[in-house]
């Protein structure tokens, strides 16, 4: 069952907007820009009876501690014109074991309509239309803070057409990718704030005894979340305008490259680089480490010392190695890592002893709240380090090519219900070898054709380890999955023969799934289960009930590309996450709405 895509262009998209939020001699203040969308709405869209896939928000998806993304299929019993909501039935879930009331008010934006309906005389492609108008615009066009906009102002006049601008100046690569990359995760993190600030408000607005039973750590999130809205507010309304962007992406994003660009001239035919990064040590020590060093470097290779991890990020090449001391070292990274490079930590210890990081332990955490770590689009190698996720939604996304971690551990939050550990996309190859990850929702997410290889690794406490896609191939030598909440290895798929009766089964070993399949096996090897909730969890996707879902709702991910992904699981990402991808697993969405 397939749902409804609209491919505009810029002008296309400020008619339309035009039409909605104009007309002669009309002053229209942010105030009043919601009930200009309501009034078109009314005349537009079916008021009762159509179906659609609601897209489960994350912030919704934490709050609710669901698995992140959560697909619903309901049909609309009524629209809410005013509030831009409608009240849903819920008719199947993407996840059984998902259990929400029958009736959900959600907004507009988040539902999909299918073209498929029970009620062929429905205009569902009209009110299709309409929604996706409404969707461009709360995900592309306003902005959180909009709504505290002074009404004397004429919102209209003053930021509709720069803002669309803004958005396809995005969409088509008229900035540095990094700058744009910038861009997309101020605005991701804005509009989760702000959806995350408005269910603090309500929860508070709903206390009747505020006084006495107010929560100091909902007053102390909702100060924070203002806070951080109204730096972004001021960076954001500084890009907006495309000279002052110009100016910040030559003062941001070329300095750093200015030592790479003298190298490169004084070099020529650019070699690689081994980059040494030399925290503040005794002169002993800082000989010890270049001892240890030289271990690893050829001694005719080009050297080159930085003082931490994020400027030899700014400045080297994606083939060049780079080495790095015990101690933790943040970065704020926004391109990709490929083309054989490496990133070695120096440390004379196991990182894989035990949980709680230590001085001995080579660190890589993120500098600010960014959304994913690490992203690899290409062959690279991560040996001997610790990869602290505690304040990101997502540890590494594997875009494309073969991607090695040896002797490495990658720790989450072990509370958030739509943390990833590694996403893996495309044709891309993920090699563990000597690993743990640990405290994530899920560990591992491994889409259609991809190929991962896991030797001798542990994966510990994570609502699901390994979610496989069903044309995924999984190889484990000597591996273990332990205290899964929900399953060790979740997979969906179509290939189950008659002997599966029923929506889903649930596996004791790797190999009980070869009497219930039709097709090759998609993982082999050894793995041992230790107290998790149920080992292995398959989903007969054959008799769920729930409707395909579409790469198109994946393309409105500002995160993810969603061309990369394979036919069968599809994983949705919200406007805030890459995704992953689904908010589903592939690349940042550079170039889709």
């Amino acid at each position: 069952m397939d749902v409804y895509e609209f491919d505009k262009c810029l002008l296309h998209r400020l008619e339309e907007s035009m039409d909605v939020l104009s007309y002669k001699d009309g002053v229209i203040p942010a105030s009043r820009v919601r009930l200009e969308w309501s009034y078109y709405i009314e005349l537009q869209i079916e008021p009762v009876g159509w179906q659609a896939l609601w897209k489960i928000p994350r912030v919704i998806c934490e709050e609710l501690n669901l698995r992140f993304p959560t697909i619903v299929f309901g049909m609309v019993e009524q629209v809410l014109f005013k509030e831009l909501k409608a009240v849903i039935i819920i008719l199947a879930v993407q996840d059984e074991d998902v259990h929400l009331p029958e009736r959900q008010e959600v907004n507009l934006e988040d539902l999909w309509p299918t073209k498929m309906q029970e009620n062929s005389e429905l205009n569902i492609e009209r009110t299709a239309d309409c929604i996706d108008r409404l969707r461009f615009f709360y995900n592309h066009v306003w902005m959180p803070w909009d709504n505290d906009n002074d009404d004397d102002m004429n919102w209209v006049e003053k930021h509709l057409e720069s803002r669309i601008r803004f958005c396809y100046d995005l969409k088509k690569k008229s900035m540095k990718r990094s700058l744009a990359v910038h861009i997309k995760t101020l605005l991701t993190e804005a509009r989760y704030i702000q959806q995350r600030r408005e269910y603090l408000e309500i929860g508070l607005s709903d206390d009747e005894e505020l006084d006495d039973t107010l929560d100091k750590t909902q007053i102390t999130d909702l100060m924070r979340l203002h806070l951080r809205l109204a730096i972004i507010k001021s960076e954001i309304e500084m890009l907006e305008n495309p000279e002052m962007r110009k100016i910040y992406e030559e003062i941001k994003f070329d300095d750093d490259k200015c030592l790479k660009r003298a190298l490169d001239e004084k070099l020529n035919d650019r070699q690689q680089i081994a980059y040494i990064v030399t925290e503040p040590f005794t002169f002993k020590q800082q000989m010890q480490f270049l001892t240890l060093v030289g271990k690893f470097v050829d001694e005719e290779k080009l050297v080159q010392m930085c003082p931490s991890l994020q400027d030899v990020l700014n400045i080297c090449n994606a083939s060049d190695d780079i080495y790095l001391p015990p101690g933790r070292h943040s970065i704020k990274f926004l391109e990709y890592l490929n083309d054989d490079g490496k990133i070695i930590g120096l440390d004379s210890s196991s990182v894989v002893a035990s949980t709680d990081t230590n001085e001995n332990e080579v660190v890589i955490m993120s500098l600010d709240d960014d959304t994913i770590l690490l992203i690899f689009d290409g062959n690279f190698t991560l040996n001997n380090l610790t990869l602290d996720c505690r304040n990101i939604r997502s540890g590494i996304l594997v875009k494309n090519g073969k991607v090695c971690l040896k002797n490495c551990k990658i720790i989450g939050d072990g509370k958030s219900s739509t943390q990833q550990g590694i996403m893996c996309s495309g044709s891309s190859e993920l090699f563990l070898e000597d690993c743990v990850l640990e405290n994530f929702s899920n560990g591992i997410v491994a889409s259609d054709l991809t190929a991962v290889t896991l030797t001798n690794c542990k994966i510990n406490n994570c609502r699901i380890g390994i979610d496989v896609g069903s044309t995924s191939k999984i190889h484990f030598q000597h591996c273990t999955i332990s205290q899964s909440k929900k399953c060790g290895i979740y997979f969906e798929t179509k290939s189950l023969n008659n002997k599966a009766e029923g929506k889903k089964l649930l596996l004791h070993n790797l190999t009980d799934l070869s009497q219930y399949i039709c097709t090759e096996m998609p993982w082999f090897g050894e793995c041992d289960f230790l107290d998790c909730h149920s080992n292995i969890f398959v989903l007969n996707e054959k008799d769920n009930g729930f409707p395909k879902t579409l790469e198109c709702i994946l393309a409105e991910s500002n995160d993810y590309d969603s061309k990369r992904l394979g036919t069968g699981t599809k994983r949705l990402l919200d406007n805030s996450d890459v995704i992953i991808l689904d908010d589903s697993v592939v690349e940042i969405n550079y170039d889709t709405e």
